[in-house]
């Protein structure tokens, strides 16, 4: 049988010293347990009567419906039946988004929730134009926002944002608003709509 060797000392007796010295005036920790951190779910519970409301305003966005597949170059949607001049007012940048979202850094789920709020908050407020600012990053919102945009029946139009406003990374809508906001426009001249 081997018998085992001793370990040499890693310090010399000066070291020992030297620590001892430096660790004189320490006291011990009161708490030396550190309890788990409880790890919370990032989405919120809605009460019962949110989520339904929730749930109306996703209605219109399926997942499996895609109208635009190719998110390369500029986009382009006018709602059949509506003026076709209007995609190209919003790429020259005639018409500014009086709200902006912006979906980075979001799951799908969650932009899909946010895009929905949006309509809503704009339809409550009478706006007519908005931004989404979906990012280029991996593409997924880039291909995902145009599709669920054709089906909402309140998006009149939309169109690639022009460069001050996010270029490719970003989409201008044109939304449905009601009759006298809608006329006091028309009746605005071409510089005023601006």
């Amino acid at each position: 049988m081997q018998q085992k060797k001793p370990k040499p000392d890693a310090l010399s007796v000066e070291e020992r010293a030297l620590f001892r010295d430096s660790v004189a005036g320490a006291r011990p920790l009161e708490q030396d347990k550190i309890p788990p951190v409880v790890r919370r779910s990032k989405q919120k519970r809605l009460p019962t009567a949110a989520a339904e409301l929730s749930a109306q305003k996703l209605f219109f966005f399926s997942d499996e419906y895609e109208a635009i597949t190719d998110t390369s170059g500029s986009l382009s949607y006018v709602q059949q039946g509506d003026d076709p001049m209007l995609a190209g007012r919003l790429r020259r940048g005639e018409l500014e988004p009086q709200v902006v979202l912006d979906l980075h850094g979001m799951t799908a789920n969650e932009a899909k929730t946010q895009l929905a709020g949006l309509l809503d908050y704009c339809q409550q407020q009478q706006f007519n134009c908005a931004c989404v600012v979906h990012g280029k990053g991996l593409g997924i919102l880039a291909r995902k926002v145009p599709n669920w945009l054709v089906q909402h029946p309140n998006v009149r139009a939309f169109h690639t944002a022009p460069k001050s406003w996010g270029k490719h990374g970003a989409l201008l809508l044109l939304l449905k608003i009601n009759q006298s906001t809608e006329q006091q426009f028309r009746e605005l001249p071409a510089a005023g709509r601006r």
